[in-house]
């Protein structure tokens, strides 16, 4: 792949705004998506610990040698279900998948396939602490070929409004996946956690899929799952590879930005004005009044 991919425009899809990976002709597919028992969705909203929960869930599930898995990009073990891929739509190409199935999704619950709200199948949902996400998204449009990308200012100020944020609103996606962190076919972790304790959330994802490992193999996947380790890994770390370097990361050539940037907490830190943490505040008190979901901000 040389072609070298230029921004292009978002969308709008029952009310949400999208950016340009997405696909309309796959989004209208995904509802009525035919699920089967033993699929996996692993969710979040974007920046929020997709790659990480991905690396872990295929890992969990791998009965072949984790080495050899983790050799294999990981867009090809989790479909990325709202999207196009080799020219069709990847709800049409996963009829003939194989079992079991992994899928990535980035969609708010309201649009995920009705089974899956209806039970069948699990759902993993991994949320980030609001500050970290607004800085990781940032730093993705400034090394995406593909994606528009304004100033910090300009992209803040796009983040909190409600119909210009991309792949729906935070304040409106997160609490309404924490209302069904009690179905029986959900598991909502967050990235905070998750950094606290990388082993005994591979443990509570491997127990919740039903996967019973040696603690040799649960070391192996922990091992695997580093931050580290996927950083240095092309099949994690995107931006490693050099015909995806060139077609989808070449604007940030030079910048020393990577598709696995630094994965910490509290990096907001480093771009919050007093002004601009005030404002987002201000909103995140109003908008998660009377839910029990808190989150560590450093």
């Amino acid at each position: 792949m040389s072609q070298v991919l230029e921004p292009s425009q978002p969308f709008y899809f029952k009310g949400v705004r999208f950016y340009p990976t997405n696909s309309p002709v796959a989004m209208e597919m995904v509802e009525s998506l035919e699920v089967r028992d033993d699929d996996v969705f692993v969710s979040a909203y974007l920046k929020s610990g997709t790659t990480w929960t991905q690396q872990i869930v295929s890992l969990v599930c791998a009965d072949d040698d984790i080495s050899e898995v983790c050799k294999v990009p990981l867009s090809e073990r989790f479909p990325w279900l709202e999207t196009v891929r080799s020219g069709e739509p990847v709800p049409k190409l996963l009829e003939k998948a194989p079992s079991p199935r992994l899928i990535k999704t980035h969609l708010p619950y309201h649009m995920l396939p009705q089974q899956a709200k209806d039970g069948r199948g699990k759902i993993i949902y991994c949320a980030r602490n609001v500050k970290d996400v607004v800085v990781s998204w940032h730093n993705l449009r400034r090394m995406v070929n593909h994606l528009p990308c304004g100033t910090w200012e300009e992209n803040f100020k796009e983040f909190i409004t409600p119909e210009l944020a991309y792949s729906g609103f935070w304040w409106d996606v997160i609490p309404e996946y924490w209302r069904h962190k009690d179905d029986g076919n959900m598991l909502f972790i967050k990235f905070e956690d998750m950094k606290r304790d990388l082993r005994g959330h591979v443990v509570k994802i491997a127990t919740f899929l039903g996967r019973t490992l040696s603690d040799q193999r649960i070391d192996e996947v922990v091992a695997n799952c580093t931050f580290s380790a996927m950083k240095e890994n092309p099949a994690t770390n995107f931006s490693r590879i050099p015909a995806l370097q060139k077609a989808f990361f070449s604007k940030a050539e030079g910048s020393g930005l990577e598709f696995i940037r630094k994965g910490e907490v509290g990096d907001w830190k480093n771009w919050f004005s007093q002004e601009e943490n005030q404002i987002l505040e201000t909103i995140h008190e109003e908008k998660m009044a009377g839910l029990d979901l808190t989150f560590r901000f450093e």
